[in-house]
């Protein structure tokens, strides 16, 4: 039998028991940048560039058991992109979603500091508020712009995104009941967002960089 005597691994495991998400129900409210695009398949297309934006929320953290938690999630985020297709021109697509967001949460104290580390991981659901669509046609000086799904451009998308989302953060405790903490997200869809009888599919992913306050509620 192997005996675990190091002094590193105890404190690792009392980091662990010490999770700022263990047995305490916290709120936070998050803002800052981030990045999209599409990936397109069924169509050439020759370049294409992201769209940034600005992206918020609030989250609800409930405590599970020991580090683990299931944070509950809303937020808005900005998607879509430009890209340059074959034969076609320009496509701009501008995108806004208010995404739910259920992920679980795993957390631990860095050693004896007031700072934390902790990764996300789970579904989420988008609902779109907002689609304009751009496009510019090859060797013609006329760009069309409107609704993706005006009668004219026919560019229709769907209302609801299916996607999983995954990151990691750090927090650190500026007194017992707040924190101040930094996370990176990243979003994947799992369906198409093109609707109606297109031939060419696009998936949303994005990834968002962001800071915020933590409240300790419970």
């Amino acid at each position: 039998m192997v005996r675990i005597r190091s002094p590193y691994f105890i404190a690792l495991l009392a980091g662990f028991a010490a999770s700022p998400a263990a047995g305490q129900v916290t709120l936070g409210v998050r803002a800052g940048a981030s990045l999209s695009d599409l990936v397109v398949s069924g169509v050439g297309v020759n370049s294409q560039d992201g769209r940034r934006g600005f992206a918020s929320g609030a989250s609800l953290s409930l405590p599970v058991s020991g580090p683990f938690a299931l944070r509950l999630e809303g937020s808005y985020v900005p998607k879509g992109a430009t890209f340059t297709l074959v034969q076609l021109g320009d496509v701009g697509l501008r995108l806004d979603y208010v995404e739910l967001s259920a992920l679980a949460r795993a957390g631990f104290q860095i050693g004896r500091s007031r700072g934390s580390l902790y990764l996300l991981a789970g579904p989420t659901l988008g609902w779109e508020t907002n689609c304009e669509v751009t496009i510019t046609v090859v060797l013609q000086p006329i760009t069309q712009m409107g609704s993706c799904d005006g009668e004219e451009l026919r560019t229709p998308t769907k209302n609801v995104d299916f996607a999983v989302s995954g990151g990691a953060g750090a927090q650190v405790a500026v007194t017992e009941g707040m924190g101040l903490s930094l996370e990176a997200l990243y979003t994947r869809g799992l369906r198409s967002i093109y609707d109606g009888e297109l031939d060419w599919t696009g998936h949303n992913r994005a990834i968002s960089v962001r800071a915020g306050v933590v409240f300790r509620i419970g």
